[in-house]
């Protein structure tokens, strides 16, 4: 009997040892980290940065892999049916899809589920327009005797909903024209003359006012940094600077705390390289990384935060 009760006792440690050896030796083969977007747009653009460092840290490929569509819904569900193991991560949209359940929307993907890994960037809104059109500030786009037209991917995308609450906010109309392809497409609209105006994060629009196709007319700032460019609190608005963009890494739901732990650490470490702060520099692409626990408490903040929105946004 003893010798039956020391046998078990055996082979439940023998299979302990198993387990922990197996956590131990993650990761094994090559980690897809999803964006939901087309290759070239700012979140591409962030994962392609980071993804050699992490290789570094990790010792297994990241390869990036874009699946657009549904204004990031849909690599956004890949990221969270797939398998629980820490091969898959994805870089999300947020509040783009924040919104979309918010409003009640059948979404295939939960939020509030979701293995939260950690934060890349917190980027800044501004607006701009063509670099000759006649509107030079957010008053006179706000004046032109119709809606002004905005270009965006889609309905629920974070910079359609940014659109969307801070125009309602100074009862400026606007018509949201989407369905372009990646923010690249949507600004390129601009300068076709296709939109008015359009709004992104100050680092994607920098490239096009530099070249001179385009020219910012207002940031979504509490004190400026764009020579010449007013904030929004210079113009009175100050509610608009906490309409920010959050590119949030998150896994499926249920990831290992122990593999959760060691993708947060990667991510963090690619992130404060001085490989990726000189990118970062260079490009002019802020980082704001933040670890995985920061990273959950920001998005339980941030589903409070858009719920008092929910009725401009249901209009």
């Amino acid at each position: 009997m003893f010798n039956r009760i020391l046998a078990s006792f055996s082979l439940i440690a023998a299979m302990s040892v198993g387990v922990g050896s197996a956590a131990a030796d993650w990761p094994e083969k090559p980690i897809k980290f999803v964006v939901p977007y087309s290759t070239g747009g700012g979140f591409d653009t962030y994962v392609r940065a980071i993804a050699p460092e992490m290789e570094k840290i990790l010792g297994v490929q990241v390869v990036p892999e874009n699946i657009p569509g549904a204004g990031g819904q849909k690599g956004s569900a890949t990221v969270y049916r797939s398998k629980p193991d820490g091969y898959t991560i994805g870089i999300m949209n947020i509040p783009g899809l924040t919104v979309p359940p918010l409003l009640g929307k059948k979404v295939a993907y939960n939020l509030d589920d979701m293995t939260w890994i950690g934060n890349l960037a917190k980027s800044t809104y501004a607006i701009a327009v063509k670099a000759d059109s006649p509107i030079n500030s957010l008053e006179e786009l706000c004046s032109l005797g119709r809606p002004a037209k905005f270009s965006d991917t889609g309905p629920t995308s974070t910079s359609s909903v940014t659109s969307q609450i801070s125009m309602s906010l100074i009862n400026c109309p606007i018509t949201n024209v989407t369905g372009y392809k990646g923010s690249s497409g949507a600004t390129v609209a601009v300068m076709r003359g296709e939109v008015d105006a359009t709004l992104k994060p100050i680092s994607s629009l920098r490239k096009y006012v530099k070249s001179g196709d385009m020219k910012f007319i207002v940031t979504f700032e509490n004190k400026p940094s764009l020579k010449g460019v007013p904030s929004s609190r210079d113009l009175g608005h100050d509610e608009f600077e906490k309409l920010t963009l959050y590119r949030i890494v998150g896994a499926p739901p249920g990831l290992p705390s122990d593999i959760t732990k060691k993708l947060s650490d990667a991510l963090y470490q690619a992130a404060t390289s001085a490989t990726v702060q000189e990118w970062s520099k260079k490009s002019k692409k802020p980082l704001e990384p933040l670890d995985s626990a920061a990273a959950t408490k920001v998005m339980a903040e941030l589903s409070g935060f858009y719920t008092k929105y929910k009725s401009i946004l249901a209009n």
